[in-house]
């Protein structure tokens, strides 16, 4: 399964305002799982995964998400500013997690440095 960087920011999104992250619209039920057991891997969130002997698949049999790590606040901090999402989406879809961490706190620094010339002028 490809990763999802769209469902891991519903996922986040959701464990940040306390809702249940595996009942995300417009994803199936194994998909929610898959992403969830990755924003665990990412140590974007707690939680534990679950694969029972019988099956065979890379879906988790299980998976409790539990709190935002403080990688997870950052992370979806910087995804809840729209012109960084919009970049995210349309220039690294692609990309490894790491880069697109990377690239959302350079582009995050960049505007703020600007903003910050704005003001001093």
């Amino acid at each position: 399964m490809k990763r999802n960087m769209t469902l891991i920011r519903e996922i986040l999104l959701a464990v940040e305002s306390g809702n249940d992250s595996s009942l995300i619209d417009d994803f199936e039920e194994a998909e929610i799982k898959y992403h969830q057991a990755l924003a665990i891997e990412a140590k974007l969130v707690e939680g534990s995964v679950t694969f029972y002997i019988e099956n065979a698949t890379e879906i988790p049999s299980a998976v409790h998400v539990g709190k935002l790590t403080w990688e997870g606040h950052e992370f979806i901090d910087l995804m809840k500013q729209q012109k960084i999402w919009s970049t995210i989406q349309s220039e690294f879809k692609e990309a490894s997690f790491s880069t697109v961490l990377s690239v959302s706190k350079e582009l995050a620094e960049g505007w703020a440095k600007k903003k910050v010339q704005e003001l001093i002028g």
